[in-house]
C-alpha cells in the first residue's frame, strides 16, 4: 500500500529470501535484522534515517528502531510478537522529537481510504498459504516458525 502511495519503502526481515521477495513486490531495499549493524547499513543503503517506521514486533529490538528514527520522525507498531519494549532511553525519544504511535486499526474513515485505494490500484493481497480448517494447528506452526511470507488463511468451506 505504501508502494502504491509513491512512498520509498524499505524493509527488514531475517530472510534473505523475504527481502528479495520484498523488492520484487517494489520495496527499495532491506536489511537482515539479526545482522549486528543492521541500522547503520540500512540507513546507508537508503541514503538516510527513516521519516516513518512501522513495526509489529516490539520487544527488545524496538530500540534500534529509535535510531534509525529520523529527527521528528514517527514509529509506529501494531503488534507485539516479540514482547514487550525494555528500557526505552527517553533522551533518544526526546532529542529527536519522535512521535511514538501504538495502533490496532484506523477509523471508518481511514478504512473506506484503504478500500478505495486497493480499488484504484487494484491491490492484490500476497497470500502465503491457504490451509483447511481442519488443519489450522499447522497453519499456526507456519506462522510460528515465520515461514510465511504475506498471509496464511484458512479456508472454512471446500
Amino acid at each position: 500500500m505504501a508502494v502504491a502511495r509513491g512512498a520509498e519503502v524499505w524493509v527488514t526481515s531475517s530472510s534473505v529470501e523475504k527481502l528479495a521477495q520484498a523488492q520484487e513486490l517494489g520495496a527499495k531495499g532491506g536489511a537482515n535484522y539479526n545482522d549486528e549493524n543492521w541500522v547503520a547499513d540500512l540507513t546507508k543503503e537508503a541514503g538516510g534515517l527513516f521519516d516513518v517506521i512501522i513495526d509489529s514486533a516490539a520487544g527488545p529490538s524496538f530500540n534500534a528502531l529509535l535510531d534509525a528514527a529520523a529527527p521528528g520522525g514517527r514509529i509506529v507498531f501494531f503488534g507485539g510478537t516479540l514482547g514487550t519494549i525494555p528500557q526505552v532511553p527517553p533522551a533518544k525519544v526526546f532529542w529527536k522529537q519522535l512521535t511514538i504511535l501504538g495502533s490496532t486499526m484506523g477509523t471508518e474513515q481511514d478504512f473506506a481510504a484503504m478500500v478505495s485505494l486497493v480499488e484504484e490500484k487494484q491491490i492484490v493481497p500476497v497470500v502465503d498459504q491457504v490451509f483447511p480448517l481442519a488443519e489450522g494447528e499447522a497453519a499456526i506452526r507456519r506462522l510460528a516458525d515465520g515461514a510465511q511470507f504475506g498471509k496464511v488463511v484458512l479456508r472454512i468451506k471446500d
